[in-house]
Formats: structure tokens, sequence, C-alpha cells
């Protein structure tokens, strides 16, 4: 339960540079107290809490489980240990945001989502990107009949990591026991498909990786990269319509606040809407007239606040990307794999 002052307590487990952005978020909520901070190196530990005013540290994640007034916990770690740090805090009874990918594979996010169901815990994968970016007030758009029924979509996210372009880069983007490459890294793309029409019915794939030897910051002389840095896939929607989606970690070029963020198109039986930058959205309803500017509307939700509602109303329906959601966005990824190792459409399960 929620403390007295109807705050929900959170600790944070996995303290490294994306917890910053988490902590963001955590600050502009009134009803989240961040109680707890773990990660094994106590310097870091300590600075990281002294930045946060974060009044306990710990160095070890199961004592953070034990401790009183913990409602519920944020794990911020690489991706391979997502399943073993979620199942212990479910098995402890905490209420779990795990950072996306869920899981390296959908097995062990379907393992991760039954468990959090079966205790009955608020569980939620941290697909920050529909409130990050566009897709969220887009989606607006599409539930209002915007452009009727989908045809095609495009979706593409690009960035460059290569040394003298990102030279903050470290080497577990490259690394597959980390979930590394752009598939991967990018699975924000494969929610956004799901999000914008519905499950994904089949999927064919081709990867590259353009740069198989990458200096990084922690490794100046170079790593051999083992999983794709480039990929293309076509997929096409149970509802009907296709997709064309790619990912990227070797597209030189930023937004011009100096960021990257999808670019997304789709095209319908009524209209076409687009994104317009990192912060705009285009569209055209109705008549064949020229795409214009339009309203992109108030703030869309992030998962950070509909966490915290959920627990405080318990109820999970409000969680819009719960653990399912994470294990169907691995699904897609899964199949991709699949479909460049076999060099075929994979078709997707939805029962």
């Amino acid at each position: 339960m929620p403390s007295a002052s109807g705050k929900v307590r959170i600790g944070i487990i996995g303290v490294g540079g994306f917890a910053n952005t988490h902590m963001e978020q955590f600050s502009k909520l009134d009803n989240v107290e961040v109680v707890a901070a773990m990660r094994r190196n106590p310097e870091a530990l300590a600075e990281f809490q002294q930045k946060w005013d974060i009044p306990n540290g710990f160095t070890d994640h199961n004592e953070m489980l034990k401790m009183d007034g913990l409602d519920a916990v944020d794990i911020i770690t690489p991706t391979g240990s997502h399943k073993d740090l979620a199942l212990d805090a479910i098995a402890a009874g905490k209420h779990v945001l795990c950072d996306k990918p869920l899981a390296l594979t959908a097995a062990d996010a379907k393992v991760m989502s039954e468990a959090a169901e079966k205790a009955g815990v608020i569980h939620s994968t941290n697909f920050n990107q529909r409130g990050n970016t566009m897709i969220g007030r887009i989606k607006r758009y599409l539930d209002d009949d915007f452009v009727g029924r989908i045809y095609h979509a495009n979706l593409w996210w690009g960035m460059s990591h290569q040394l003298d372009a990102r030279p903050e880069t470290l080497s577990w983007r490259f690394r597959s026991e980390n979930g590394g490459g752009s598939v991967y890294e990018l699975i924000h793309v494969f929610d956004m498909l799901r999000f914008i029409n519905g499950e994904v019915k089949r999927v064919v794939a081709s990867f590259d990786t353009t740069n198989s030897h990458r200096p990084t910051f922690d490794n100046p002389e170079g790593i051999d990269v083992d999983v794709p840095d480039v990929s293309g896939l076509l997929c096409e929607w149970v509802n009907g319509g296709m997709a064309v989606v790619h990912t990227s970690f070797a597209s030189r070029g930023t937004d011009a606040d100096g960021k990257t963020s999808p670019r997304v198109e789709i095209s319908g039986e009524l209209g076409r809407i687009t994104t317009d930058g990192r912060f705009g959205i285009q569209g055209v309803t109705g008549p064949n007239n020229p795409v214009g500017q339009l309203d992109p509307g108030a703030e869309y939700p992030q998962p950070y606040q509909r966490f915290a509602d959920a627990i405080i109303a318990g109820d999970q329906s409000l969680i819009e990307t719960s653990f399912y959601d994470g294990m169907k966005a691995a699904e897609i990824v899964d199949a991709a794999y699949q479909s460049v190792e076999e060099s075929r459409w994979i078709d997707l399960n939805h029962d």
C-alpha cells in the first residue's frame, strides 16, 4: 500500500545514466516518492543518492526488497538481468516498472508476465516513447478516424553510434548478451506498430552489421560486433495494411535539437498523418488537399505516471504497456531474427 501521504514509494534498481531520465519523470509526479536506490558500485550509488536526495542506498537488490515501506521497484539495468530482477521483486510482492526491452527473448518476457499476473502486482514495460515522441498524439488522431482504415505506414528510427559522432557510446550496445544492436535497443518501433494498428500478422526482415569492429568509449581499441546495427522489415497487420520499419545505429545526423526521434507516416482510406520533426504533426483528411500542420494536442501520459496511478488505484487496466506488451514487442523481434536466419516470412501467433 502507498504511504499515509498517498505517495507510491519506489526503489530504483540500476542507477546508471538512464536512471537520471527516470528520476526527471518521477520528480514531476506528486504521487511518487523515490525512497531507495541500488547499484553495485558504492561510490556511484552515493553520488546518485546525493544528486536526487534519495535516503536509502543498497549494493544488493535483495536487501532493498526487504526494506520496510517499499511499494514498487523500477528496473533500469542491462536487458539480460531484467528477468531475474523482476522475478525477485514480484516474489517480494513489489509492483514493477521495467525498462525496455523487457527481456532478451519473448519466452523470458512471458515468464515475467505470467508471474506478475499470478502475484497480482502492477507491472509495466517502460515504452516511454509513446509519450516522449509524437506517436501518442498521432494515435489520438487515428482513434478519431483521421486516416480511416490504415493502408500502409513507414517507421524509421536511426541514430549514429560511430565514435566520432557519439564518443560516449559504450560497448554494451553492440553485444548480444545485453540485447544490443539497433533491433533490440530500438524495440520501441515494434511497440509503436502494435499501438498504431494492433497485432502484427507476419514479418520478413533483413539485417546488416555495417561496422563489424567498433571502437567505443569503454573499449577504444574496438570490439567485435555480433549484432545488427541496421535493419529493414516489412510487416503485415492482422487488421490489414502493411508497414515498412527501419532501425539503424549507423545513420549519421540528428534532428535540429541535436537528438533523434522516430519518423512515422501513416496513410489510410481517408487521409494521411506524419511526424514533422521532433514535436510536430502534419496531415490531411477527407478531400485530397495539401498536407498541413495539425495541433499535436496535450502531452501524452508517460508510463511513469500510469504506473503510479495504477498502484494507487489498485488497477492494472490503467497500465497501457504491461509486461504482456513487452512480450508482444519481443515476439516481433524474435520473428525478425528468425526471418533473417531462415530467409522467409514468419507468422506470429496471437492465441
